[in-house]
């Protein structure tokens, strides 16, 4: 047998960050095993690129997996010839089973313990210079991340993110993600005007960050971007960071995301309700304000 070790990513953006610290440990572990990745969707390959731990980095798709008839004949047919693991936390059920983050519990597929558990990105030098450029004019940049397009329940109401950037003119707001996702007032809207790439590459030249939990929440790890993150139907417990603040507020029928999953809550979002635009304007002044504010910078991974 090869030695290599074969692994296939799945979900969402935030799906594959949580893996990155597995993928160091696993090559820290053995330097001379080859790491194989496929990925299961393109945005996939943006988040992994240039990571130095992965020896190669394809795109799985039925187009393309002929290239490669060794992994495909053993795929397939004999799964001896090559050790495979699927990263996919969709079917699993982390609240009945586990109570530590999600980045360990991807560690114990391979029965490994992370002294590394930051999430990990790799930028170009190229990608850092054009960030600072573009943000070189504001000062006190929070990027804003307001939405989930996995979780119709991780959302917090518009009307409390418009009064959260009112509150707070100090601040220079500028809001990411797709140009169909809900405009906050007063913050600078670059919704679809950036490649993730560039979003990754903003992400770590900001000085804060604020959102609900999905995928730029997990970006903010990987620069030590101090953040704010609130939770509803998902739990901190497997899916924060400690860069951030993660305001929950447990109800009792929460977390209920790997219940739920597209469907709508039924008890009209108590526990995205009850976070209140005081507290989290306490949090993310209390993240700014800290003396480290520009540390991440210095703790970005980069080429």
């Amino acid at each position: 047998m090869r030695n290599e070790l074969v692994l296939i990513s799945w979900g969402g953006i935030g799906d594959v960050l949580v893996c990155t610290p597995t993928i160091r440990a696993l090559k820290e572990q053995d330097p001379e095993r080859d790491i194989v990745v496929y990925c299961m969707k393109k945005n996939h390959l943006e988040v992994l690129a240039n990571n130095p731990h992965i020896d190669s980095l394809r795109y799985l798709h039925w187009k393309s997996m002929w290239k490669y008839p060794y992994h495909l004949y053993a795929y397939l047919f004999n799964k001896k010839l090559v050790n495979y693991t699927v990263f996919s936390f969709q079917h699993v059920d982390p609240p009945n089973l586990y109570s530590k983050s999600i980045k360990h519990i991807a560690a114990d597929i391979f029965d490994i313990t992370l002294e590394k558990d930051d999430n990990e990105i790799y930028l170009l030098a190229e990608e850092q210079a054009w960030a600072k450029e573009k943000l070189k004019e504001y000062k006190k940049v929070v990027l804003m991340h307001v939405h989930s397009r996995v979780a119709p329940n991780h959302l917090w109401e518009i009307e409390k993110w418009n009064e959260l950037v009112k509150s707070l003119p100090e601040y220079t707001f500028i809001q990411i993600g797709f140009k169909d996702e809900a405009k906050v007032e007063g913050a600078i809207d670059w919704r679809g005007k950036t490649t993730l790439r560039e979003a990754f590459s903003l992400m770590s030249q900001a000085d804060g960050f604020i959102g609900v939990d999905a995928g730029m929440s997990h970006v903010s790890n990987a620069f030590g971007t101090p953040g704010v993150v609130l939770f509803g139907d998902s739990s901190p417990v497997f899916w924060g960071h400690s860069n951030n603040i993660n305001i929950y507020k447990n109800v009792p029928c929460s977390p209920c995301y790997y219940y739920l999953w597209k469907y709508r809550c039924v008890y009209n979002h108590e526990c995205m309700k009850l976070i209140t635009v005081e507290e989290v304007r306490g949090a993310l002044v209390s993240q700014m304000e800290k003396n480290n504010l520009n540390l991440h910078k210095t703790q970005q991974y980069a080429v």
